[in-house]
């Protein structure tokens, strides 16, 4: 299972990398637990365009309906759907821009606390 990161390096420029979520070996592979602080759910109409931005908190966000766009600012794009998770870290720098592609998209949102560290999942290719 992979999420997408979106964060700021060292110069402020928006990046994005995979990690994977580390499992167990049990029957059903488990993640330990995550601390988010909260959940709230969104709703995005079709053809919403979020100019450019920066997350307003450090966030997963996992999508449960409709197809997006996320635009980072050197132009690379990547789409996202359903099942999707995204943790979005980028609260200063120079954000990036989303894009609804089809449907309405819908997302669930996990505000985590400050002291979970995704970096400490192992790197990996999309």
């Amino acid at each position: 299972m992979k999420v997408r990161r979106i964060f700021s390096d060292a110069q402020g420029r928006t990046r994005m990398e995979w990690r994977e979520v580390p499992l167990d070996a049990s029957e059903r592979p488990t993640s330990a637990p995550l601390p988010p602080s909260q959940a709230f759910f969104r709703e995005t109409a079709p053809g919403h365009v979020h100019k450019r931005h920066n997350a307003p908190r450090r966030q997963m966000i996992i999508v449960i309906s409709g197809i997006g766009e996320i635009e980072l600012p050197d132009g690379k794009t990547w789409r996202f759907g359903p099942g999707d998770v995204t943790f979005a870290e980028n609260t200063t720098g120079e954000g990036h821009i989303t894009r609804t592609l089809e449907g309405v998209r819908t997302f669930c949102y996990l505000p985590m606390t400050e002291d979970f560290d995704i970096t400490r999942w192992p790197l990996v290719g999309e």
